[in-house]
């Protein structure tokens, strides 16, 4: 694909009409919709067909992601130092990880995008404008795949999961003393703001009220569409579902290793040219 942006590019990637080869695939959705677990799914089946898959998402940069972390411990960024803090990690990963995978010939599959940092940030207040802009830089995807649930549907996953956490509940801004009122309060107002951004960011809208089965089917047919040019197409059968779904997770050290491996490998890259 020619590099499309929502506005102003970072500096550097102005002017790019070189074709990039790889194909950027986006899974969006509110908490505990399952995102994690679809995106490992589609990085296994993507993999078994014999394509290069890089997977990225949130808070993962060099620069800035341990850092959000800590902040976020202490409860203390105001909501513009917090978009700005989002918006430098996402600007980190999209210049030195997922252009480069991009580059390279990878399918890079991101756990989250700008739409939900602008999700999170419009529900505390944040103008919808000036939102739109601070993340404008955004390399514009080949797929952006919205798993869309119910909030009926929702709660018994993220109970099931461990319970609610203080961020996923709203509880910085919502002044609340019970976090499962405040978590149905802000995942509703979370859900209401992607559906306004299914039409204006052409979100392929999936329904994430079904099984984890059925779910990572529709997807890949989705996906499939798109990266059909790469490889020979591969319909997927009953069988070979199966045993996608069966795969176990590989342990967090090990992926953390091989992550930290790629991106060497492209900073490299980058320090070369």
């Amino acid at each position: 694909m020619i590099p499309e942006f929502y506005w102003v590019p970072l500096p550097g990637m102005t002017g790019l009409e070189e074709e990039l080869p790889g194909k950027l695939i986006v899974l969006e959705g509110t908490d505990g919709v399952g995102r994690s677990t679809q995106t490992r799914i589609l990085r296994n089946w993507l993999e078994s067909s014999g394509l290069a898959v890089y997977d990225t998402g949130l808070t993962r940069s060099n620069l800035a992601g341990r850092h959000i972390q800590q902040a976020k411990l202490g409860h203390t960024m105001g909501r513009r130092t917090q978009c700005l803090f989002y918006a430098t990690d996402f600007a980190n990963r999209l210049e030195n990880e997922i252009f480069p995978a991009l580059r390279a010939g990878y399918v890079v599959l991101t756990d989250r995008y700008t739409y939900s940092l602008i999700a999170r940030a419009a529900v505390r207040g944040v103008e919808a404008p000036w939102l739109r802009r601070l993340y404008g830089f955004a390399l514009k995807p080949d797929l952006v795949l919205y798993l869309k649930i119910s909030l009926d549907k929702l709660l018994p996953r993220v109970l099931a999961s461990g319970g609610f956490d203080y961020w996923e509940s709203g509880m910085d801004f919502l002044c609340l003393d019970d976090m499962y009122e405040g978590f149905v309060t802000y995942q509703a107002r979370l859900l209401r703001e992607f559906e306004t951004m299914v039409d204006e960011y052409n979100f392929t809208v999936v329904d994430a009220n079904r099984t984890v089965r059925e779910v990572f089917i529709d997807l890949q047919s989705h996906v499939q569409s798109v990266v059909q040019g790469m490889i020979p197409g591969q319909v997927i059968t009953t069988e070979f579902a199966e045993r996608i779904l069966e795969t176990p997770e590989e342990p967090k050290e090990e992926k953390r290793g091989a992550t930290e491996r790629l991106r060497e490998f492209f900073s490299s890259l980058l320090e070369d040219g």
